[in-house]
């Protein structure tokens, strides 16, 4: 899933490049949207032809569940919520064996996630839950691979 929440911009670059080139690969994307949540930048979405399914979250808990119940999240740059969006999945990742893949996409990802290994209790095997990836064509590729069954669904910490 792509978190598309409340983008000020009508299309994401990434996100596009994503979805097609998961779409081109025979791959089922579903983004996520959110209806009548509150937000500054929030406008309609209808995502684009590569999507498979856009799923609407009525409510915060059930957009969290989403994120929880798909196999992997692409998180591409955000606010505060994809941050914590973000954490959520993270945290899961770390007890949960069947948690989603968690994918950072972009090069704003590897500086924040050194920030927080370098101020917060995150070390090693909470930044081993998690793939940074540079491109679109990265992410797909390593979402591929780990759906094949080439690395772990979850590194349980607990």
């Amino acid at each position: 899933m792509v978190d598309r929440a409340a983008r000020p911009r009508p299309a994401h670059r990434a996100e596009s490049e994503l979805t097609a080139g998961a779409g081109r690969a025979g791959r089922a994307l579903r983004p996520l949207a959110s209806r009548g949540l509150p937000g500054p930048s929030w406008r309609p979405w209808t995502g684009n032809r590569w999507n498979h399914e856009l799923r609407w979250s009525q409510s915060y808990p059930e957009r969290l569940a989403h994120f929880l119940a798909t196999d992997a999240v692409v998180v591409l740059d955000g606010g505060i919520g994809t941050l914590s969006e973000a954490a959520l999945v993270w945290a899961a990742r770390q007890t949960e064996p069947m948690a989603p893949e968690l994918v950072f996409l972009g090069g704003g990802w590897g500086p924040v996630l050194e920030a927080l290994a370098a101020h917060l209790v995150v070390g090693e095997r909470d930044l081993a839950c998690v793939t940074v990836c540079g491109d679109p064509e990265e992410a797909a590729g390593h979402i591929a691979r780990s759906q094949a069954g080439a690395q772990r669904r979850g590194l349980p910490l607990g």
